[in-house]
């Protein structure tokens, strides 16, 4: 009953609660002057914290007038106002470069902010070069304290005391239940790691970098049972020459290991066989080197930046020492998304991110947790090493802009209404890029050459904020506050590849062990196949053609009475048989006409002598004309009938009837 009763109570101070503040909203907006005293007692802050125009002066504007005056166009709410705005400059931050100690010009301040607010006065009709006031980081160590959120801390009284906070706040879900409002974002605030990429360890093994083990041990074997199937094709060709099945065996070894060199030295094949195994051989050997060139070239160049780490997880497995801006928004990220990091004692906070980078490349750290932004900037600095990688992927993904205080009794909403529509249109219209360019070619120190860059991989365009392409630049030398810690004596024994950054070609590799970036026997699987294939094919034609010509022979055998044709001359053809019976019944009739000249010319010959004999000269001259005439007509008959034997079969295939002309050459 108690508990019901407190219940019911809380719940009606509550809705009077509720009712009490949409009056008191209700009053200010109907008599609210045109300005309320966002008071500071400037008395009470040490000289020096803070500097600029501002200091001393009102610092926060009523925009309520807009919204009671219902003819304003919301667009024109901001014209002829002069906006208080806190900014911070100094080390660590030389978007927006002033010096107290000079008259306010042009020149001064200026910078890429400064640049963004002059054109956003332009557009808005505002001012702000004689109402801002700027700080530095040891303003905020003053001001807020320092540790864990100090920064939020930072924020939180900016917005809450000037019209606009100027500096690269990250958007995170803690600051807009604080009531902040983020503008349209100008800068990448994703988080990731950066590691130095230069591995100076000797790797004697990097030459097998680009297939894992399965893979070498799949090309072995493929070298040898291609050795061993061009020994069979081969003796299906009796080209074993006399050697011993040793030699043989080491000939075609050495054959092999030279193709896979793109050094072909086989004999030329001279049967189907032959000359479709060595293409499936060469088109093999052409695949397996070409891929291993081109992961050998990717891995030469990606080893060189390839990073142990890529999560902040195996970073704390194997006790780094991460490098943190001390107190920002990536820290309060960090401990979000890992719980572990929040005990993780080997956290080293700076007061600015370039000196996160310092202590980087001096060895103060191992590895440090950053914006994208950022190492785009720090990352092509000569000073830095010019070798800087992400370790891993993005851990975070986020944007920084300038904050306002959502706060409804100033009606706040209209300033941030008017503000994002120029900026949104600054940014549409190309003049961000041009702020970045700018900014970018005024960079006092040193910048990677062309040739660095390439090399090393870390020169590229900005990533695209909310539809647009910036370029990645430099920052100038900012001082170190501490001298950076000496590097961990066992350093190199805890920096062992644990992962990489996938390369190029490990996206056809499938899923292994060991070095993530080699070639697995599962992406090469197709190449080894298409081989296997050719060779068994090329097996499979030498051992049926040579079964095609062992019947061959013995069909020519038989039809050739015990005679054996010579394998180069007999035609393959279903016509053989008809051509070795013509063949046979020519023979025959050349054999009968030489016997029928034989006897013509022993009658002859007979009669000459009886004629001498008797005294009958002339008669046996007459009778030798006649038995003359009588063989040539009979030769002539017998060779015409030759002629139509041929000439019956002169349809065929002029080279069947050659290689019949051949045949009978062989009889």
């Amino acid at each position: 009953m108690i508990g019901e009763t407190n219940y019911h109570s809380g719940k009606m101070i509550a809705s009077v609660f509720r009712v009490a503040s949409s009056l008191l909203l209700l009053s200010c907006i109907l008599q609210s002057p045109s300005s309320v005293d966002g008071y500071i007692d400037w008395e009470t802050v040490p000289e020096g914290i803070f500097v600029g125009p501002g200091v001393g002066q009102i610092q926060e504007t009523d925009f309520c007038d807009v919204v009671r005056d219902n003819s304003m166009p919301l667009l024109d709410a901001l014209k002829g106002r002069n906006l208080s705005i806190a900014i911070q400059y100094g080390p660590g931050f030389d978007f927006f470069i002033y010096k107290p100690d000079e008259p306010l010009s042009p020149s001064n301040p200026r910078g890429m902010i400064a640049t963004m607010l002059d054109e956003l006065g332009r557009r808005g009709g505002f001012s702000w070069r004689n109402s801002f006031v700027a700080y530095d980081t040891n303003t905020v160590n003053a001001l807020v304290g320092e540790g864990d959120g100090k920064w939020d801390r930072m924020l939180n009284w900016t917005i809450s005391t000037f019209d606009l906070s100027v500096d690269k706040w990250i958007l995170t879900t803690e600051r807009l239940e604080n009531e902040t409002v983020f503008l349209h974002s100008w800068f990448d605030a994703g988080l990731i790691l950066v590691d130095q990429g230069d591995q100076t360890d000797l790797n004697w093994l990097g030459f097998a970098a680009p297939f894992d083990g399965y893979v070498w041990m799949a090309i072995a074997f493929t070298l040898f049972f291609s050795a061993v199937s061009s020994m069979v094709i081969e003796s299906f060709e009796g080209r074993r020459g006399g050697r011993s099945y040793a030699w043989w065996l080491g000939d075609q070894l050495y054959f092999s290991n030279l193709a896979i060199s793109q050094h072909f030295v086989f004999p030329s094949p001279k049967t189907g066989a032959g000359r479709v195994f060595l293409s499936s051989f060469a088109f093999w050997s052409m695949l397996v080197g070409a891929t291993y060139t081109a992961n050998l070239a990717s891995l030469l160049v990606e080893n060189a930046l390839a990073s142990p780490v890529n999560s902040i997880e195996s970073a704390m497995d194997n006790d780094l020492w991460i490098c943190i801006h001390e107190g920002s928004a990536s820290q309060s990220i960090m401990h979000s998304l890992i719980p572990e990091s929040i005990t993780y004692d080997k956290f080293i906070g700076t007061l600015t991110p370039q000196l996160m980078y310092e202590n980087l490349q001096s060895g103060g750290c191992d590895i440090l947790l950053g914006t994208r932004q950022e190492y785009e900037i720090f990352g092509s600095q000569q000073q830095y090493g010019c070798n800087l990688v992400q370790a891993g992927m993005e851990l975070h993904s986020s944007a920084a802009s300038f904050a306002i205080e959502f706060d409804p009794l100033n009606c706040d909403s209209v300033l941030a209404y008017v503000l994002n529509i120029h900026l949104n249109s600054i940014d549409v219209d190309g003049n961000m890029t041009k702020y970045w360019k700018n900014y970018l070619d005024n960079i006092e120190e040193d910048t990677c050459t062309d040739e660095q860059d390439q090399l090393m991989g870390i020169r590229r365009r900005m990533v695209e904020m909310d539809g647009k392409d910036t370029s990645a630049g430099t920052a100038s030398k900012l001082p170190t506050s501490r001298p950076p810690r000496p590097p961990p004596a066992n350093l190199k024994n805890r920096r062992k590849l644990i992962s990489r950054v996938p390369s190029a070609t490990s996206a056809v590799s499938g899923n292994g062990s060991g070095n993530d970036e080699a070639l697995t026997i599962s992406g090469m699987a197709g190449i080894f196949l298409i081989h296997a294939v050719g060779t068994g094919l090329s097996i499979l034609l030498a051992i049926y053609s040579a079964y095609r010509r062992k019947r061959k022979r013995k069909a020519a055998a038989a039809l050739g009475k015990g005679k054996r044709f010579d394998d180069n001359s007999f035609v393959e053809s279903e016509l053989n048989l008809k051509y070795l019976s013509m063949k046979r019944e020519m023979t025959t009739q050349m054999q009968n006409m030489k016997l029928d000249m034989m006897t013509q010319m022993d009658n002859f010959f007979e009669l000459h002598r009886k004629s001498v004999s008797n005294g009958t000269a002339d008669l046996g001259m007459e009778q030798q004309r006649q038995l003359t005439n009588s063989r040539e007509v009979r030769t002539s008959r017998d060779t015409g009938q030759i002629s139509k034997t041929v000439h019956s079969n002169s349809s065929m295939d002029t080279g069947d009837v050659y290689d019949d002309w051949n045949d009978l050459h062989d009889l």
